[in-house]
C-alpha cells in the first residue's frame, strides 16, 4: 500500500503545466545529448566529442548495420527513438478508457517502424508481430522465448506519459497497471516491466511534490513503497492469454520470477542509497559501475531506472549536471539514461533550470503541446477517432512506396495525422552496393520524422553507343550539378548592406562598389546588372512570390529590431510547421522569412 505521508494532498500538487513541459523537454534534450555519445560518430563543429557540455551538437551517424552501411548527418538537437516513443505513447494515452492500449499496439507502435531512429531490437521484433496482426506472445518457438527474455529499457524509456497522465490521482494503482500493460506490448521479462514501474512511480511522486525534497528522499520513498511499484497487477495483462503464455515460458512460474526481479531492483536501489551516503566525496562513475551501467546488462530496465534515480537524487539541486553525467557516461546506454534522468529532473524542478539551448531541441513546441495535453489527465481524453486505421505491414510498405515514387501533397499516415515531405536526402553510402534514401517529413501537428529506405544499387547497365558526336559529348560529361548562388539586383547597394548589418548582424564576405556577397546570396547594383544583360531590368513589385529564408540565433531580439524599424509584414510572430517565424521586408521590398537557428546543423 502507498504510505500516505509521501502523497501530496490533491489540490496542492498534481501535475502542473510547468512540470509536465519540463519533464518532456528535458527528456528530449537528454536524449539528444546522449545519443551521439553512445556511438563513435563524427561531430560537426568545434566541440570535442567527449567533453561534457550542455550545448546540443550536430554529428554524423552511421546506420544500416553491416549489410546496408551508410552515414547521415544528425542535426543539432535531433532526438532518437526514446523521445519518439514517449510521443507515441502520449498520443495513445489521450484516447479514453482502455482504448489507449489498442491505439498503441494497433496504430502508434506499428507506424513508428516507418520512421524509427535507433530503435531497439526487442521493440522492433515485437512490433513486427503487431504488424502481422498477432501478439508477440502468441504461438511458440524461438520468437516467443526471445520476447519473454526481453528485459531491456525499451519500456522504462517510454512510460513518462503515464506518470504525467495520473499525476493528479492520489492512488498510483492505475498508473502501475497501465505501465505494465504498455510494457507487455513489446517486452515480456520482469526486468523491463519492473524497471518501468519503479521509474513511473518515481516520476509520479516527483510530479506531485510541491516542496523541496530532502537529499536522497526519492530513493527512500522508492524503497519504502516497494510493494506499490513491485506488485504484479492482476488486471494488467491483456485478456488474450498473456499470463498463461508467461507461465508456460517461465520454469517455476512467472510470479516467482517477478518476485526475484523485485528483489533485484531493491538491491540496486540500496546500492544507490549507499552511493548517495558518500555525499560530496562520492564517485559517480563508481556508483554507476556498481549498479551495472558499464556491464553487459547495461541496457536492462532495472539498471537504467536505478541510474536515472541515482543521478536525479544526487544532483537534485543541480539538475543540468545530472543530465550531463548521464549523457557523457561513456560506455553506458547514454541516450536512454540521460533522457530518463532529464524526465525525472523536469518532474522535480519544472523547466526554469534548463539551458536556453535545450529549448532548441527538435520539435520543442510540439513536445510541450503534447505534454500539456497529457497533463490534463483522464478528464480530457476522447473517443478513438473512427478514421484512425489499424496499421499493418502493407500500410507501412505503401507509405514508403509513395515516397519512393515521388508522392506530392499531403501524406496520410494513419487516417488522422497528415504530413508533407520537406526534403529528400541521399546519405553517404559506406559500401559500393548500398543505396540509402531519407525523406525529411513534417506532420501537420508539428512533429519532424525521417523515413529511411535502404536497398542495393542496381547493377550498372552496359552503356549504349551514342548516335551523334553531340550525344557522345553529353554522355561523357559529368552529371553533378550544384547551385552557385543567387544574385539579387538592388537599386541602392549601400542602403541594403547597412540594412543587413543593422537588422541581422550580417557583414559581407566580399564587398565591391558593384556588389556585396554573403555566401550563397549576393546583392548586385542594378545598374551593373543591367550592363551584364544588355537590357534594362524592370523593377518587379510582385515580391511576395519570392522569400529569402534567414536563420538567427536570437529570434526575439531580431523581431524587436524589425518592429522598431517598421519593416514587419505582420505585427506578430506565428507558428509555421511547429516553429516560430516572422516576416519583414528590406528597404526595396524583398520579403524575408526569419526563424530561429535550430534548423541549422
Amino acid at each position: 500500500m502507498v504510505d500516505k505521508k509521501h502523497i501530496q494532498p490533491p489540490g496542492s500538487a498534481g501535475c502542473s503545466r510547468v512540470k509536465a513541459e519540463g519533464s518532456f523537454v528535458a527528456f528530449a534534450a537528454g536524449d539528444a545529448l546522449g545519443w551521439p555519445q553512445e556511438f563513435p560518430g563524427k561531430f560537426i563543429g568545434k566541440l570535442e566529442s567527449n567533453k561534457p557540455s550542455p550545448e546540443l551538437r550536430a554529428w554524423m551517424r552511421r546506420g544500416g548495420g553491416q549489410y546496408y552501411p551508410y552515414e547521415e548527418p544528425v542535426r543539432r538537437g535531433e532526438y532518437s527513438d526514446d523521445t519518439q516513443l514517449i510521443l507515441a505513447v502520449a498520443r495513445a494515452r489521450l484516447v479514453s478508457g482502455d482504448s489507449w492500449w489498442t491505439v498503441l499496439t494497433k496504430t502508434e507502435l506499428p507506424l513508428w517502424t516507418l520512421y524509427e531512429r535507433g530503435g531497439g531490437g526487442a521493440t522492433k521484433r515485437a512490433i513486427a508481430c503487431w504488424l502481422k496482426g498477432i501478439s508477440p506472445w502468441s504461438g511458440a518457438g524461438r520468437d516467443v522465448k526471445r520476447y519473454f527474455d526481453a528485459g531491456g529499457n525499451g519500456v522504462a524509456m517510454r512510460v513518462l506519459p503515464h506518470a504525467i497522465f495520473y499525476a493528479g490521482a492520489d492512488d498510483p494503482t492505475l498508473l502501475i497497471r497501465d505501465v505494465v500493460m504498455d510494457g507487455v506490448a513489446t517486452h515480456g521479462h520482469p526486468r523491463a516491466l519492473i524497471g518501468a514501474a519503479a521509474y513511473a512511480f518515481a516520476a509520479w511522486w516527483l510530479l506531485r511534490t510541491d516542496r523541496t525534497i530532502r537529499f536522497g528522499e526519492l530513493v527512500e520513498v522508492l524503497l519504502e513503497e516497494q510493494e506499490t511499484w513491485g506488485t504484479l497487477p492482476k488486471k494488467a495483462s491483456p485478456k488474450n492469454g498473456w499470463l498463461d503464455a508467461a507461465n508456460r515460458q517461465t520454469p517455476g512460474g512467472y510470479e516467482a520470477l517477478w518476485s526475484n526481479v523485485v528483489s533485484e531492483m531493491t538491491r540496486l536501489l540500496e546500492h544507490v542509497r549507499t552511493g548517495l551516503a558518500a555525499g560530496a566525496i562520492g564517485n559517480d562513475d563508481e556508483v554507476l559501475r556498481e549498479i551495472g551501467c558499464f556491464g553487459k546488462d547495461k541496457g536492462a530496465g532495472t539498471i537504467s531506472t536505478a541510474a536515472s534515480v541515482y543521478l536525479c537524487a544526487r544532483y537534485a539541486a543541480q539538475p543540468v549536471q545530472a543530465v550531463l553525467k548521464a549523457a557523457f557516461a561513456h560506455g553506458a546506454d547514454t541516450d536512454t539514461i540521460a533522457a530518463m534522468t532529464g524526465g525525472l529532473s523536469g518532474a522535480l524542478a519544472g523547466s526554469d533550470w534548463m539551458p536556453a539551448d535545450w529549448l532548441l531541441v527538435q520539435d520543442c513546441e510540439y513536445i510541450r503541446t503534447v505534454a500539456n495535453a497529457v497533463a490534463r489527465g483522464p478528464g480530457a481524453t476522447r473517443e478513438r477517432p473512427r478514421e484512425l486505421r489499424t496499421i499493418g505491414k502493407k500500410d507501412v510498405d505503401s507509405l514508403t512506396d509513395n515516397l519512393v515514387q515521388g508522392y506530392r501533397g499531403k501524406l496520410d499516415l494513419d487516417g488522422v495525422r497528415k504530413s508533407e515531405v520537406i526534403d529528400m536526402m541521399s546519405p553517404k553510402p559506406l559500401s559500393k552496393t548500398t543505396l540509402a534514401q531519407v525523406w525529411h517529413i513534417r506532420t501537420d501537428d508539428g512533429q519532424t520524422i525521417y523515413v529511411t529506405k535502404l536497398g542495393r544499387r542496381p547493377k550498372e547497365e552496359k552503356p549504349r553507343k551514342p548516335g551523334t558526336v553531340r550525344e557522345a559529348a553529353l554522355l561523357a560529361a559529368p552529371h553533378e550539378t550544384r547551385i552557385g548562388g543567387i544574385k539579387l539586383s538592388v537599386a541602392d547597394l549601400d542602403a541594403m548592406v547597412q540594412f543587413y548589418e543593422s537588422m541581422f548582424g550580417m557583414k559581407p564576405t566580399k564587398k565591391h562598389p558593384k556588389f556585396a556577397s554573403y555566401g550563397m546570396l549576393s546583392l548586385v547594383d542594378a545598374r551593373h546588372a543591367t550592363g551584364f544583360s544588355g537590357k534594362a531590368i524592370k523593377s518587379n513589385s510582385e515580391t511576395d512570390r519570392h522569400r529569402i529564408e534567414i536563420y538567427v540565433e536570437d529570434l526575439d531580439a531580431t523581431f524587436a529590431r524589425a518592429q522598431q524599424a517598421g519593416c514587419l509584414v505582420r505585427p506578430t510572430k506565428r507558428m509555421r510547421r511547429g516553429q516560430s517565424v516572422f516576416y519583414c521586408r528590406d528597404p526595396e521590398g524583398n520579403l524575408f522569412e526569419v526563424s530561429a537557428s535550430k534548423q541549422l546543423l
